[in-house]
């Protein structure tokens, strides 16, 4: 038996535009707001003026590949990871799954063209300009800005979870940070598709994933500028001009003027989040837990996305390997 309204899809000349629309539709109750914003956006930069007025089924391997070349050379953007054309490939293939499970639409499912390459190595600003920052957090550890970024540097939290920490999350008794909500900006759900208009607001929901929500051990050296600046439950730790709460793009702002201020080279705030997980890799914490305190779900996440060994640790690394090699062919040459 037939399902009801199945014919209205089964047409040939099904646009990806139509379907596109059909997969949001289906799939916004089970999103955050966050998650639909960031998917309609993706359709409406990348793909629809790409794909809008194609047919589902012209959709090929051959297709997917130009699509995947055309939007790094042509995108304003031109430095395109590997791993956000592979996102935003993932959308197509996603959405033409969606028309065959739900509508028995006989369509191709192409290759994702960038799933299998491997993404650029990140390159990690140098010891010493963490140093020099760290340095002067702590001296102007006063400054709300300044504690904040300091518990990030120290915790690995991404600049969302920091943006909604309240002193009520600093537990100096149980010496734990609680991590319960996450705030953002993101774009009129209504406006997304069909409008230029850019109206933004701002959200506080809970975090990234399940794992996101977690305790993070507070590091020995921050509670005695913890216990020294808390102010009352209810206060964020970084506060706005405006509003209580500073918001993602706010404390991006006040992280640039720091570096600045330090005369560091600029670099984006969520590499104090790849720089914690190396040095915690670094000194011998077990991936396990750093998996746990960074709010993954596995550790090949922790261990692919955030862990980076410097050029000293490599030469520490064949240092050790030379030391060993010597000391095994001398064993090897006594007892031949």
């Amino acid at each position: 038996m037939k399902r009801k309204g199945c014919n209205l899809y089964q047409k040939k000349n099904m646009l990806f535009s139509d379907a596109a629309r059909l997969w949001l539709q289906s799939q916004q109750p089970y999103w955050k707001p966050s998650t639909y914003s960031a998917y309609c956006q993706l359709l409406k930069k990348y793909i629809l003026p790409y794909f809008g007025n194609t047919k589902i089924t012209k959709i090929t391997n051959q297709e997917m590949d130009n699509f995947a070349s055309y939007i790094i050379v042509h995108s304003e953007n031109k430095n395109l990871s590997t791993n956000y054309v592979s996102q935003i490939c993932d959308i197509i293939l996603r959405v033409l799954a969606y028309m065959e499970k739900k509508y028995q639409y006989k369509v191709l499912l192409p290759d994702n063209p960038a799933g299998k390459k491997r993404s650029a190595q990140i390159l990690l600003p140098c010891d010493h300009s963490f140093m020099r920052l760290e340095q002067y957090l702590f001296m102007h550890a006063e400054q709300d800005t300044c504690l904040g970024i300091l518990i990030a540097f120290h915790t690995g939290i991404r600049i969302g979870e920091l943006s909604a920490l309240t002193w009520d999350d600093i537990h100096l008794e149980e010496k734990l940070i609680y991590i319960r909500k996450n705030i953002l900006r993101i774009k009129e759900p209504e406006n997304i598709l069909n409008t230029t208009h850019k109206m933004t607001h701002i959200i506080e929901q809970s975090p990234k994933t399940s794992d996101s929500v977690r305790n993070i051990p507070i590091p020995p050296k921050l509670i005695p500028l913890l216990q020294k600046y808390r102010r009352e439950d209810s206060s964020y730790i970084i506060s706005g001009i405006k509003n209580p709460w500073a918001e993602p793009r706010t404390i991006q702002y006040r992280f640039q003027s720091i570096l600045k201020k330090c005369d560091i080279t600029p670099f984006n705030f969520h590499m104090l989040r790849h720089g914690f997980a190396t040095r915690c890799i670094a000194m011998g914490l077990d991936v396990k837990s750093l998996s746990e305190i960074l709010g993954h779900s596995s550790i090949q996440i922790t261990l692919s996305l955030y862990v980076h060994p410097t050029a000293q640790q490599k030469r520490n690394l064949m240092e050790q390997y030379d030391s060993f090699y010597q000391s095994s062919s001398q064993g090897i040459l006594l007892f031949s």
